[in-house]
Protein backbone atom coordinates (compact mmCIF):
# COMPACT_ATOMS: atom_id res chain seq x y z
CA UNK A 1 0.00 0.00 0.00
CA UNK A 2 1.19 3.52 -1.10
CA UNK A 3 0.32 6.23 1.65
CA UNK A 4 0.51 9.93 1.36
CA UNK A 5 0.79 11.81 4.69
CA UNK A 6 0.71 15.51 5.12
CA UNK A 7 1.20 17.70 7.96
CA UNK A 8 1.33 21.13 8.98
CA UNK A 9 5.10 20.60 10.85
CA UNK A 10 6.77 17.18 10.83
CA UNK A 11 8.14 16.28 13.36
CA UNK A 12 7.38 17.17 16.29
CA UNK A 13 8.56 16.41 19.67
CA UNK A 14 5.15 15.99 21.35
CA UNK A 15 3.20 14.11 18.85
CA UNK A 16 4.76 10.64 19.07
CA UNK A 17 2.00 8.41 17.97
CA UNK A 18 2.33 10.42 14.69
CA UNK A 19 5.65 8.53 14.68
CA UNK A 20 4.26 5.33 16.16
CA UNK A 21 2.10 4.82 13.43
CA UNK A 22 4.18 5.50 10.38
CA UNK A 23 6.86 3.10 11.52
CA UNK A 24 4.64 0.39 12.20
CA UNK A 25 2.85 0.95 8.49
CA UNK A 26 6.36 0.85 7.21
CA UNK A 27 7.09 -2.26 9.67
CA UNK A 28 4.39 -3.88 7.75
CA UNK A 29 5.43 -2.57 4.62
CA UNK A 30 3.11 -0.24 3.04
CA UNK A 31 5.14 2.88 1.58
CA UNK A 32 4.78 6.70 2.87
CA UNK A 33 5.54 9.65 1.12
CA UNK A 34 5.87 12.22 4.22
CA UNK A 35 5.00 15.95 3.19
CA UNK A 36 5.45 19.05 5.43
CA UNK A 37 4.84 22.49 4.95
CA UNK A 38 7.39 23.19 8.10
CA UNK A 39 10.53 22.06 9.51
CA UNK A 40 10.69 20.96 13.13
CA UNK A 41 11.35 24.63 15.32
CA UNK A 42 13.74 22.35 16.83
CA UNK A 43 16.96 20.42 16.03
CA UNK A 44 15.91 17.83 19.15
CA UNK A 45 14.86 14.48 17.65
CA UNK A 46 13.88 11.71 19.33
CA UNK A 47 16.68 8.72 18.49
CA UNK A 48 13.57 6.29 17.22
CA UNK A 49 13.41 8.77 13.76
CA UNK A 50 16.39 7.24 12.54
CA UNK A 51 14.40 3.93 11.56
CA UNK A 52 11.80 5.86 9.49
CA UNK A 53 12.99 5.37 6.00
CA UNK A 54 10.36 8.05 4.45
CA UNK A 55 12.32 11.02 3.46
CA UNK A 56 10.70 14.33 4.88
CA UNK A 57 10.06 16.46 2.04
CA UNK A 58 9.03 20.43 3.39
CA UNK A 59 7.51 22.95 0.70
CA UNK A 60 9.62 25.17 -1.01
CA UNK A 61 10.21 28.76 -0.39
CA UNK A 62 7.43 31.02 -0.74
CA UNK A 63 8.73 32.87 -3.87
CA UNK A 64 8.33 28.80 -5.42
CA UNK A 65 5.36 28.63 -3.87
CA UNK A 66 4.34 31.46 -5.54
CA UNK A 67 5.45 30.08 -9.02
CA UNK A 68 3.32 27.19 -8.51
CA UNK A 69 0.62 28.74 -8.20
CA UNK A 70 1.03 31.13 -11.18
CA UNK A 71 1.45 27.76 -13.28
CA UNK A 72 -1.61 26.43 -11.64
CA UNK A 73 -3.48 29.74 -12.85
CA UNK A 74 -2.01 29.02 -16.40
CA UNK A 75 -3.41 25.55 -16.42
CA UNK A 76 -6.44 26.27 -14.82
CA UNK A 77 -5.59 24.22 -11.77
CA UNK A 78 -5.87 26.89 -9.57
CA UNK A 79 -8.92 26.36 -7.08
CA UNK A 80 -11.07 30.17 -7.61
CA UNK A 81 -14.06 29.04 -6.81
CA UNK A 82 -13.22 27.11 -3.30
CA UNK A 83 -10.78 29.98 -2.37
CA UNK A 84 -13.51 32.82 -3.15
CA UNK A 85 -16.32 30.16 -0.99
CA UNK A 86 -13.86 30.43 1.92
CA UNK A 87 -12.88 33.71 1.79
CA UNK A 88 -16.72 34.69 2.16
CA UNK A 89 -17.67 32.53 5.12
CA UNK A 90 -14.38 32.37 7.00
CA UNK A 91 -13.23 34.99 6.11
CA UNK A 92 -9.83 36.76 6.10
CA UNK A 93 -8.00 34.91 9.03
CA UNK A 94 -8.77 31.53 7.69
CA UNK A 95 -5.99 32.38 4.78
CA UNK A 96 -7.77 30.06 2.26
CA UNK A 97 -5.41 31.62 -0.81
CA UNK A 98 -2.47 30.58 1.79
CA UNK A 99 -3.98 27.45 2.03
CA UNK A 100 -4.87 26.61 -1.57
CA UNK A 101 -1.10 27.90 -2.53
CA UNK A 102 0.50 25.36 -0.04
CA UNK A 103 -1.94 22.84 -0.99
CA UNK A 104 -0.13 23.12 -4.99
CA UNK A 105 3.49 21.83 -2.84
CA UNK A 106 1.40 18.65 -1.43
CA UNK A 107 -0.15 17.91 -5.21
CA UNK A 108 2.65 18.23 -6.52
CA UNK A 109 4.26 15.42 -4.39
CA UNK A 110 1.72 13.04 -4.36
CA UNK A 111 1.08 13.29 -8.32
CA UNK A 112 5.05 13.11 -8.88
CA UNK A 113 5.39 9.92 -6.39
CA UNK A 114 2.01 8.41 -7.42
CA UNK A 115 -0.17 8.25 -3.81
CA UNK A 116 -3.57 7.46 -4.53
CA UNK A 117 -4.75 8.03 -1.04
CA UNK A 118 -3.31 10.46 1.56
CA UNK A 119 -3.91 10.55 5.39
CA UNK A 120 -4.09 14.18 7.62
CA UNK A 121 -2.99 14.34 11.21
CA UNK A 122 -4.86 17.41 13.30
CA UNK A 123 -8.88 18.66 11.84
CA UNK A 124 -6.80 22.23 11.96
CA UNK A 125 -4.84 24.02 9.10
CA UNK A 126 -3.69 21.08 7.89
CA UNK A 127 -7.11 19.47 7.61
CA UNK A 128 -8.33 23.04 5.85
CA UNK A 129 -5.78 22.17 3.17
CA UNK A 130 -6.35 19.28 2.68
CA UNK A 131 -9.58 20.02 0.94
CA UNK A 132 -7.77 22.38 -1.22
CA UNK A 133 -5.25 19.27 -2.37
CA UNK A 134 -8.52 17.30 -2.81
CA UNK A 135 -9.81 20.10 -4.92
CA UNK A 136 -7.39 20.56 -7.04
CA UNK A 137 -5.93 16.77 -7.43
CA UNK A 138 -9.52 14.39 -6.38
CA UNK A 139 -6.60 12.91 -4.12
CA UNK A 140 -9.20 11.62 -1.70
CA UNK A 141 -7.84 11.77 2.06
CA UNK A 142 -8.63 11.19 5.79
CA UNK A 143 -8.38 12.74 9.35
CA UNK A 144 -7.14 11.97 12.60
CA UNK A 145 -8.43 14.49 15.10
CA UNK A 146 -6.81 14.76 18.29
CA UNK A 147 -8.82 16.91 20.88
CA UNK A 148 -7.27 20.93 20.49
CA UNK A 149 -7.43 20.97 17.28
CA UNK A 150 -11.11 20.74 16.54
CA UNK A 151 -11.88 21.80 20.20
CA UNK A 152 -10.04 25.19 19.98
CA UNK A 153 -7.92 25.83 17.03
CA UNK A 154 -9.86 25.55 14.25
CA UNK A 155 -12.67 27.33 16.12
CA UNK A 156 -14.89 27.52 13.14
CA UNK A 157 -17.38 24.13 13.17
CA UNK A 158 -18.88 25.16 9.88
CA UNK A 159 -15.55 24.52 8.65
CA UNK A 160 -15.14 21.40 10.71
CA UNK A 161 -18.57 19.79 9.13
CA UNK A 162 -17.42 20.62 5.91
CA UNK A 163 -13.75 19.37 6.47
CA UNK A 164 -15.49 15.50 7.94
CA UNK A 165 -17.50 15.63 5.08
CA UNK A 166 -14.82 15.93 2.40
CA UNK A 167 -12.70 12.93 4.40
CA UNK A 168 -12.96 9.54 3.52
CA UNK A 169 -13.35 8.88 7.11
CA UNK A 170 -12.00 10.77 10.43
CA UNK A 171 -10.46 9.11 13.03
CA UNK A 172 -11.14 9.88 16.81
CA UNK A 173 -8.63 8.82 19.59
CA UNK A 174 -10.94 8.31 22.31
CA UNK A 175 -14.48 7.85 22.61
CA UNK A 176 -15.01 11.13 24.33
CA UNK A 177 -13.53 12.50 21.37
CA UNK A 178 -15.09 10.50 19.28
CA UNK A 179 -18.69 11.78 20.61
CA UNK A 180 -17.92 15.33 20.88
CA UNK A 181 -16.54 15.59 17.34
CA UNK A 182 -19.85 13.88 16.41
CA UNK A 183 -22.35 16.21 17.57
CA UNK A 184 -20.73 19.10 15.97
CA UNK A 185 -20.65 17.46 12.73
CA UNK A 186 -24.21 15.06 12.88
CA UNK A 187 -23.95 14.62 9.12
CA UNK A 188 -20.71 12.84 9.39
CA UNK A 189 -21.50 10.89 12.64
CA UNK A 190 -21.58 7.67 10.65
CA UNK A 191 -18.08 7.64 9.29
CA UNK A 192 -16.16 8.96 12.49
CA UNK A 193 -14.46 6.28 14.26
CA UNK A 194 -12.52 5.93 17.65
CA UNK A 195 -8.99 4.72 17.01
CA UNK A 196 -6.70 4.73 20.34
CA UNK A 197 -2.94 5.94 20.08
CA UNK A 198 -0.69 2.79 20.65
CA UNK A 199 2.64 2.80 21.91
CA UNK A 200 5.69 0.11 20.44
CA UNK A 201 5.96 -1.87 23.41
CA UNK A 202 10.02 -2.82 22.30
CA UNK A 203 10.94 0.64 23.33
CA UNK A 204 9.44 -0.03 26.23
CA UNK A 205 11.34 -3.35 28.41
CA UNK A 206 9.24 -4.77 30.96
CA UNK A 207 10.07 -4.00 34.70
CA UNK A 208 9.06 -4.94 37.97
CA UNK A 209 11.01 -3.38 40.69
CA UNK A 210 10.18 -0.95 43.17
CA UNK A 211 13.03 1.29 44.16
CA UNK A 212 13.76 1.65 47.52
CA UNK A 213 13.61 5.11 47.77
CA UNK A 214 15.06 7.95 49.95
CA UNK A 215 12.91 10.46 48.73
CA UNK A 216 9.37 10.05 46.32
CA UNK A 217 10.32 10.84 42.31
CA UNK A 218 7.42 12.27 40.93
CA UNK A 219 7.89 12.86 36.56
CA UNK A 220 5.56 15.32 34.51
CA UNK A 221 5.88 15.77 30.65
CA UNK A 222 4.36 18.05 28.48
CA UNK A 223 4.37 21.04 26.55
CA UNK A 224 4.24 24.10 29.62
CA UNK A 225 0.99 25.51 28.40
CA UNK A 226 -2.32 26.34 30.58
CA UNK A 227 -4.06 22.69 29.58
CA UNK A 228 -1.13 20.64 31.73
CA UNK A 229 -1.77 21.88 34.87
CA UNK A 230 2.17 22.00 35.95
CA UNK A 231 0.79 24.92 37.84
CA UNK A 232 -1.49 22.56 39.76
CA UNK A 233 1.48 20.23 39.88
CA UNK A 234 3.38 22.82 41.74
CA UNK A 235 0.86 23.85 44.10
CA UNK A 236 0.54 20.46 45.34
CA UNK A 237 3.80 19.97 45.69
CA UNK A 238 4.16 23.05 47.98
CA UNK A 239 1.11 21.27 50.03
CA UNK A 240 3.41 17.87 50.19
CA UNK A 241 6.61 19.88 51.49
CA UNK A 242 6.20 18.10 54.67
CA UNK A 243 7.03 14.98 52.50
CA UNK A 244 10.34 14.37 50.85
CA UNK A 245 9.15 14.75 47.33
CA UNK A 246 11.03 15.77 44.54
CA UNK A 247 9.76 16.69 40.80
CA UNK A 248 11.10 17.04 37.61
CA UNK A 249 9.15 18.77 34.74
CA UNK A 250 10.07 17.68 30.69
CA UNK A 251 8.94 20.31 28.44
CA UNK A 252 9.40 23.85 27.23
CA UNK A 253 6.99 26.36 26.09
CA UNK A 254 5.27 29.79 27.20
CA UNK A 255 4.70 29.31 30.48
CA UNK A 256 8.31 28.99 31.53
CA UNK A 257 8.86 32.33 33.71
CA UNK A 258 5.43 32.14 34.95
CA UNK A 259 6.02 28.68 36.52
CA UNK A 260 9.54 29.44 37.58
CA UNK A 261 7.95 32.37 39.41
CA UNK A 262 5.31 29.88 41.53
CA UNK A 263 8.17 27.85 41.97
CA UNK A 264 10.13 30.89 43.77
CA UNK A 265 7.16 32.02 45.44
CA UNK A 266 6.56 28.58 47.18
CA UNK A 267 10.62 28.23 47.65
CA UNK A 268 10.34 25.16 45.56
CA UNK A 269 13.75 25.00 43.98
CA UNK A 270 15.53 22.48 45.75
CA UNK A 271 11.93 20.34 45.08
CA UNK A 272 11.02 21.22 41.47
CA UNK A 273 13.50 20.83 38.44
CA UNK A 274 13.07 22.45 35.10
CA UNK A 275 14.66 19.93 32.50
CA UNK A 276 13.27 21.26 29.16
CA UNK A 277 12.94 19.68 26.07
CA UNK A 278 14.36 16.46 25.62
CA UNK A 279 14.55 13.38 23.49
CA UNK A 280 12.50 10.38 23.75
CA UNK A 281 15.46 8.63 25.11
CA UNK A 282 15.92 11.03 28.05
CA UNK A 283 12.31 11.01 28.74
CA UNK A 284 11.69 7.02 28.89
CA UNK A 285 14.94 6.87 31.38
CA UNK A 286 13.07 9.21 33.71
CA UNK A 287 10.48 7.52 33.91
CA UNK A 288 11.91 4.33 34.61
CA UNK A 289 13.25 5.78 37.65
CA UNK A 290 10.95 7.73 38.81
CA UNK A 291 8.33 6.57 41.35
CA UNK A 292 4.98 8.47 40.38
CA UNK A 293 4.10 9.72 37.00
CA UNK A 294 1.85 12.81 37.45
CA UNK A 295 -0.14 14.75 34.91
CA UNK A 296 -2.61 17.12 36.44
CA UNK A 297 -4.46 17.96 33.41
CA UNK A 298 -7.06 20.32 33.14
CA UNK A 299 -9.35 22.62 30.74
CA UNK A 300 -7.86 25.82 29.36
CA UNK A 301 -9.58 29.17 28.90
CA UNK A 302 -10.60 28.49 25.46
CA UNK A 303 -11.69 24.57 26.44
CA UNK A 304 -8.69 22.96 24.77
CA UNK A 305 -7.41 20.30 26.67
CA UNK A 306 -5.23 16.81 26.97
CA UNK A 307 -7.53 13.95 25.44
CA UNK A 308 -5.37 11.55 25.03
CA UNK A 309 -1.89 11.90 26.76
CA UNK A 310 0.68 9.44 25.20
CA UNK A 311 2.80 10.48 28.13
CA UNK A 312 0.74 8.71 30.61
CA UNK A 313 0.49 5.94 28.20
CA UNK A 314 3.91 5.58 28.23
CA UNK A 315 4.45 6.14 32.36
CA UNK A 316 2.09 2.55 32.13
CA UNK A 317 4.30 0.94 29.85
CA UNK A 318 6.90 1.35 32.06
CA UNK A 319 5.52 0.50 35.19
CA UNK A 320 4.64 3.58 36.88
CA UNK A 321 1.50 4.16 38.62
CA UNK A 322 -0.27 7.51 37.32
CA UNK A 323 -1.95 10.29 38.83
CA UNK A 324 -3.96 12.55 36.85
CA UNK A 325 -7.31 13.93 36.41
CA UNK A 326 -11.08 13.09 34.86
CA UNK A 327 -10.53 15.60 31.74
CA UNK A 328 -11.77 14.05 28.60
CA UNK A 329 -10.16 11.19 27.35
CA UNK A 330 -7.72 10.27 30.44
CA UNK A 331 -10.16 7.77 32.17
CA UNK A 332 -10.08 5.42 28.97
CA UNK A 333 -6.55 5.63 29.96
CA UNK A 334 -5.82 4.97 33.44
CA UNK A 335 -8.29 3.17 35.62
CA UNK A 336 -8.94 4.84 38.90
CA UNK A 337 -7.98 2.71 41.64
CA UNK A 338 -6.57 0.03 39.52
CA UNK A 339 -3.40 2.08 37.78
CA UNK A 340 -3.65 4.79 39.40
CA UNK A 341 -6.02 7.68 40.86
CA UNK A 342 -7.83 10.34 38.95
CA UNK A 343 -8.67 13.66 40.61
CA UNK A 344 -11.31 16.63 38.91
CA UNK A 345 -8.86 18.50 37.19
CA UNK A 346 -7.22 22.06 39.15
CA UNK A 347 -7.99 20.21 42.61
CA UNK A 348 -4.92 21.05 44.07
CA UNK A 349 -5.84 19.43 47.85
CA UNK A 350 -7.11 16.28 45.62
CA UNK A 351 -3.97 15.86 43.59
CA UNK A 352 -1.23 16.23 46.67
CA UNK A 353 -3.22 13.78 48.65
CA UNK A 354 -3.45 11.04 45.64
CA UNK A 355 0.44 11.46 45.71
CA UNK A 356 0.55 11.38 49.21
CA UNK A 357 -0.98 8.18 48.93
CA UNK A 358 1.40 6.28 46.82
CA UNK A 359 4.11 7.88 48.10
CA UNK A 360 3.44 5.65 50.97
CA UNK A 361 2.60 2.66 49.71
CA UNK A 362 5.33 0.88 48.13
CA UNK A 363 3.00 -2.19 47.30
CA UNK A 364 0.37 -0.23 45.74
CA UNK A 365 3.06 1.80 43.44
CA UNK A 366 3.96 -1.80 42.25
CA UNK A 367 0.67 -3.11 42.03
CA UNK A 368 -0.98 -0.46 40.30
CA UNK A 369 2.47 -0.34 37.67
CA UNK A 370 2.12 -3.97 37.06
CA UNK A 371 -2.03 -3.34 36.34
CA UNK A 372 -0.91 -0.34 33.93
CA UNK A 373 1.38 -2.26 31.96
CA UNK A 374 -0.84 -5.11 31.55
CA UNK A 375 -3.56 -2.32 31.01
CA UNK A 376 -1.37 -1.18 27.90
CA UNK A 377 -0.10 -4.73 26.64
CA UNK A 378 -3.77 -5.64 26.18
CA UNK A 379 -5.32 -2.50 24.81
CA UNK A 380 -3.11 0.09 23.49
CA UNK A 381 0.26 -1.33 21.19
CA UNK A 382 0.63 -0.29 18.36
CA UNK A 383 0.29 -3.83 16.62
CA UNK A 384 -3.82 -3.67 18.10
CA UNK A 385 -4.52 0.31 17.43
CA UNK A 386 -3.02 0.39 13.58
CA UNK A 387 -5.95 -2.28 12.62
CA UNK A 388 -8.43 0.00 12.58
CA UNK A 389 -6.71 2.04 11.13
CA UNK A 390 -5.35 0.30 7.95
CA UNK A 391 -8.90 -1.61 7.78
CA UNK A 392 -10.17 1.73 6.57
CA UNK A 393 -7.40 2.70 4.64
CA UNK A 394 -7.54 -0.61 2.58
CA UNK A 395 -11.57 -0.27 2.70
CA UNK A 396 -10.63 3.63 0.66
CA UNK A 397 -8.00 2.16 -1.93
CA UNK A 398 -10.19 -0.79 -2.60
CA UNK A 399 -13.26 1.50 -4.49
Amino acid sequence: MRLGYAYSRYPVLSQTFCDAEMLELERRGHKIVLGSLYPPKTELRHEYLAKLRAPIHYAPSSRDLDKLARKAKRRGRWPAKLVAEHEERFGAEYKASLRARNALFFVELFERERVPYFHVHFANRAAHTALFVKEISGIPFSVTAHGQDFMSDLSNDELLREICAAAEFVGAETDFSRDLLARRCPASAHKILRIYNGLDLSRFPKLDLVRKPASIRLLSVGRLVPFKGFETLINACAVLRDLDVHCELIGAGPLREQLQARVDAENLRERVHFAGERSQKYVLSTMRDCDIFVLGAQLDERGASDVFPTVIAEAMACGKPVVSTTVAGIPELVVNGETGFLVHPGDVSALADAIRHLASDEDGRLRFGRAGRLRIEQNFTIEKTIEPLLEQFQKVLSY
